[in-house]
């Protein structure tokens, strides 16, 4: 029996999600409105973050400056200032990720299943702590590993004069892949949990996937190729093969929930 007083344009849920919490039914205004103030809450996070940022961003300048070339230049008046806001705003989010995370997280819980709720943090925790491992890893050792094989082309009588923002920039670009690059297993724990890769598959192109690791190590890392391979191949073979575990684990257990669903 129909009820009359039921609204016949709100969401609702399918009969197979009966009891799991869909999502809720919000008109389309109050969707911006709470995108704006979970907008406004993350902006002064982050700008909380970056005053505090400010103050530590001279001690980093001065710290990748010493582990990489020693000594860097600036070419005009307002390039220090410059690349010291840069850094604060970068550091300032990372200080800020916590509170935008939860701000993020709290607008699009609502439309989310109750199986969702459970997953989804943990996924993003993961690839959160990858992300931050990988600019480490390149903030500690990529980078200056790398500026060290580059010295080796220089030539008696040549004097190097570095500069600030082209040793930010880069050590930028290598934070930001060595980040995305740790995202390799998270990668294939979504890809094999909706079946797209198999362990079978991934260790089937383990030659290719080596081949293309330490092409890469070769190419980002010149000079004394062989030691680079070795000391940046290694760690990436080994995130392969980790993701490739990590593939066999859910797989096995995608295929045990599958059995338990044909048995019911």
């Amino acid at each position: 029996m129909n009820n009359p007083h039921r609204d016949p344009d709100a969401i609702q849920p399918l009969d197979d999600e009966a009891g799991d919490a869909g999502p809720s039914s919000m008109p389309f205004l109050s969707h911006l409105e709470e995108l704006r103030n979970r907008l406004w809450k993350s902006s002064a996070a982050i700008a909380l973050g970056m005053l505090g940022a400010w103050l530590l961003a001279p001690v980093v300048l001065a710290d990748l400056v010493h582990r990489t070339v020693g000594n860097a230049v600036v070419l005009s008046p307002f390039e220090a200032f410059n690349e010291r806001f840069k850094l604060s705003f970068i550091l300032g989010l990372g200080i800020a990720l916590p509170i935008v995370s939860w701000q993020a997280w709290s607008f699009v819980m609502p439309g989310l299943l109750r199986r969702e709720r459970r997953w989804v943090p943990w996924l993003a925790l993961a690839s959160t702590v990858l992300f931050a491992a990988g600019a480490a890893a390149a903030y500690f050792y990529v980078v200056p590993l790398v500026v060290r094989v580059l010295e080796q082309f220089l030539v008696p009588g040549v004097a190097t004069q570095i500069r600030l923002a082209s040793l930010l920039d880069f050590t930028y670009n290598l934070a930001l892949a060595c980040g995305l690059l740790m995202q390799l297993p998270m990668l294939t724990l979504v890809l094999t949990s909706i079946g797209l890769v198999t362990p079978r598959f991934l260790l089937r192109q383990w030659r290719y996937a080596l081949v293309a690791i330490f092409v890469l190590t070769a190419l980002i890392t010149p000079g004394d190729v062989v030691s680079a391979q070795f000391v940046m191949g290694g760690p990436m073979v080994l995130l392969y093969f980790a993701s490739v575990g990590l593939s066999v684990l859910v797989a096995r257990r995608r295929e045990a929930s599958e059995r338990r669903e044909g048995g019911s």
